[in-house]
C-alpha cells in the first residue's frame, strides 16, 4: 500500500489555491492533513486541472460563469452560480475551464472517504455524483456549517466527522438526472447488454466486484455504463448488486447458517457493515428478518 504524506499534500494544495487566488483565503486542516476545509476567491481559468490526491467537493458561494471539466470521468458542464455544488474524484485529470468565483472547498482524503461509504461501494459510489452539477441545499447548508464551526474550532470536532459522513452520503443518495449534457435522453443498456450484466453479478456476489468489471464486461466507461444501467433498471449498478446480495442474504437467514457466514457469502467480510446494508435496504437487521421467518 502506497502511504500518502497528507501533511505535505496539504502545504502543496495551499501554494496552488495561493497562485490563483485573488485576495485573501482561509485554509483549515486536520491534525494529519487527510482533511481540508479551503475558502478563497479563484481567479477565471483554463486549461488542464491539477491532478489531487483528494476526494474534493466544491461549493459556489459567489459569482456566477460557465464551467467545463472533461476528463477520465466524463464531461462536466454548467453555470457555476452561488449554492453549485461540484465533486471531482482523486487522482482524475481533466482540461476544461472555470469563471472568477468565491469557492468552499472540503479535500479528503479517499481512505475517509472510502470508509464512509463501505456499505454503499466506497468512492465508485461517488461516479454519478462527479457526472453532474449540482445544487442540493442540504449540502450547501451542512457543508457551510463546517466551515464556521472550522472558523471557531478548527477542524477537530465530532461535528466534523458527522457533517462529512452526511454529506459523502448525500451526494451518493441523491437521484442524479437521467438526461446527458447534451439534452439528449440516455439510452437504456438493450436487454443483451443488461443480461451480461446482471449475469456478471450473480456470480461474483460474494466477491470484490467493482463497477469498472461490469463496465469492462460490457465494453463502457463507467459513467456511461452507471446512466445506461440506472435507465434500465431504476438502480446505479452497484444499488443493483447491493440489492441482489440482500436478496441471497434474506434466503440464507432462512437456513441454520450464522450471520456471520451469510456476510461472508455475500461479499462482506464486516458483519457489522453487511447488517447495516441489510437493515437499510430490508428495514430490520439480519437476526430480526430470521426471528420474523
Amino acid at each position: 500500500m502506497i502511504h500518502t504524506d497528507w501533511t505535505n499534500e496539504s502545504y502543496q494544495f495551499e501554494q496552488r489555491v495561493a497562485k490563483r487566488a485573488f485576495g485573501p483565503s482561509e485554509h483549515f486542516s486536520d491534525r494529519d492533513g487527510s482533511t481540508l476545509l479551503t475558502v478563497a476567491t479563484l481567479n477565471a481559468f483554463e486549461g488542464e486541472y491539477e491532478v489531487a490526491p483528494y476526494l474534493m467537493l466544491t461549493l459556489c458561494l459567489g459569482k456566477a460563469g460557465r464551467f467545463l471539466r472533461s476528463g477520465d470521468w466524463g464531461k462536466v458542464g454548467g453555470t457555476f452560480r452561488s449554492g453549485t455544488q461540484a465533486l471531482a474524484l482523486p487522482g482524475t485529470r481533466a482540461v476544461g475551464f472555470s469563471p472568477k468565483a468565491r469557492l468552499l472547498g472540503i479535500n479528503i482524503s479517499p481512505e475517509r472517504a472510502q470508509a464512509a461509504l463501505a456499505d454503499v461501494g466506497g468512492l465508485e459510489a461517488m461516479v454519478p455524483a462527479a457526472g453532474c452539477l449540482g445544487d442540493d441545499p442540504l449540502i450547501g447548508s451542512v457543508m457551510t456549517a463546517l466551515w464556521r464551526d472550522a472558523q471557531v474550532h478548527g477542524l477537530s470536532t465530532a461535528f466534523l466527522d458527522h457533517g462529512l459522513d452526511l454529506i459523502l452520503r448525500r451526494f451518493v443518495e441523491i437521484d442524479r438526472p437521467l438526461p446527458s449534457a447534451s439534452g439528449r435522453r440516455v439510452k437504456p443498456l438493450s436487454a443483451r447488454e443488461l443480461q451480461r450484466a446482471v449475469e456478471l453479478i450473480d456470480s461474483r456476489i460474494g466477491l470484490d466486484l467493482k463497477v469498472m468489471d461490469i463496465a469492462g464486461e460490457l465494453d463502457r466507461d463507467v459513467r456511461s455504463l452507471t446512466r445506461a444501467f440506472r435507465a434500465a433498471t431504476g438502480y446505479a449498478p452497484y444499488e443493483y448488486l447491493t440489492f441482489r446480495r440482500m436478496e441471497r442474504a434474506k434466503e440464507l437467514l432462512g437456513t441454520a447458517e450464522t450471520v456471520m457466514e451469510i456476510a461472508l457469502q455475500v461479499g462482506y467480510s464486516n458483519p457489522a457493515k453487511f447488517a447495516a446494508a441489510f437493515r437499510r435496504f430490508c428495514g430490520c437487521s439480519p437476526s430480526e428478518w430470521r426471528g420474523r421467518r
